[in-house]
């Protein structure tokens, strides 16, 4: 009976290492579909996303669910619908965080571990481990999160941006631009000749040394090397497609685009590895 009785604990602690404790999610695609499920975990790791593949358990006890992470928009851990300020802030790249107390943190998704903590990368870099229960919604696929939730307003006439740049019925979006990627995509497409406002803020690194620190306007250095040799290292820049870039700065003059194509955004550097830090920029297209 002893024997018996041993066998059943380590039967139960060996499913226990993907089912104990875990917590609830809904996986919502790209596509629109919902999957609901338990944030199952494997390997000594203890990690759900293996070689970019998430992991749902059944609630019949069925095969787990296996998604990859470009099919998921976002991963909620709470019910309801967003409001458009939290969709407001869904960058043009990368992923946010919003948690339940309704803060909210641009990043990187990194995993979720033993089926109850969420791993977060901040733009600087720093991890840090929250518990599931403290998590409203992971935004995975931001450009595809307006759709999914079915939100008609999110590209529309925003007045209180236009009315900040002096303009009416301006299209907006506020972007994050991680000076860590090269372009970001803004999620904007224009015509060569439409107008377009920028208001940048944030400050970044563009080298590890001391000093080497720039606002949107940039550093004091300019080289022949840098994607736009015109401006200062580090500035905001912009290019469409894979034209010639161009510069933006902390000016809010409406700027003509010089090409037909998606906006993108970017710092004025060519080697983007050392850098640190990130720009805020509202983007408004005049229509």
């Amino acid at each position: 009976m002893m024997r018996r009785f041993i066998s059943i604990v380590a039967l139960v602690a060996g499913a226990g290492l993907y089912a104990v404790a875990a917590e609830r999610a809904t996986f919502i695609l790209t596509d629109g579909e919902r999957v609901s499920g338990t944030v199952v975990f494997h390997t000594n790791t203890r990690e759900n996303l293996i070689d970019g593949d998430f992991s749902l358990g059944r609630d019949d006890g069925g095969k787990e669910m296996i998604f990859h992470i470009d099919q998921v928009a976002v991963i909620a851990f709470a019910g309801g619908q967003p409001g458009p300020n939290e969709l407001a802030q869904l960058p043009g790249s990368g992923h946010l965080i919003v948690m339940r107390d309704g803060t909210s943190q641009l990043g990187r998704f990194v995993n979720m571990i033993g089926g109850d903590t969420l791993i977060w990368e901040n733009l600087g870099g720093q991890r840090k481990r929250y518990s599931i229960r403290d998590v409203s919604r992971v935004y995975l696929n931001p450009q595809s999160a307006p759709t999914v939730f079915n939100y008609d307003n999110y590209n529309k006439p925003a007045p209180k941006v236009g009315a900040a740049v002096g303009t009416t019925g301006l299209v907006s979006r506020t972007v994050t631009v991680d000076a860590r990627q090269a372009w970001t995509d803004t999620g904007i497409t224009v015509n060569q000749g439409d107008r377009v406002v920028f208001q940048a803020s944030g400050e970044i690194r563009f080298g590890r040394g001391p000093g080497q620190t720039a606002t949107p306007n940039g550093g004091s250095e300019r080289r022949v090397i840098y994607p736009d040799p015109t401006v200062p290292v580090g500035a905001l820049i912009g290019r469409i497609g894979k034209s010639a870039a161009f510069g933006i700065g902390t000016q809010t003059e409406p700027l003509p685009m010089p090409a037909s194509g998606r906006l993108l955004l970017g710092v004025n550097d060519n080697e983007v590895g050392d850098n640190n830090g990130f720009f805020t920029v509202v983007v408004a297209k005049q229509p």
